[in-house]
């Protein structure tokens, strides 16, 4: 089991580009979060509000 650790954001930036640089996916618990964190060019691009399909009502 792991226990929690005090990092002050120098210590987590210094641990997120160390991951970067050796092509890992840094994640990071926050309470019962967790955080991922992936390359830019992997990320999914924001979407627009825009529907993909149009609703439509199906009686049967």
């Amino acid at each position: 089991m792991s226990r929690a650790l005090a990092l002050n954001q120098r210590q987590i930036r210094a641990l997120c580009e160390g991951a970067k640089k050796a092509g890992y996916a840094p994640i990071v618990q926050i309470g019962n979060v967790l955080v991922r964190l992936v390359p830019e060019d992997r990320a999914i691009p924001p979407q627009d509000n825009e529907r993909i399909d149009e609703e439509r009502v199906i009686d049967l």
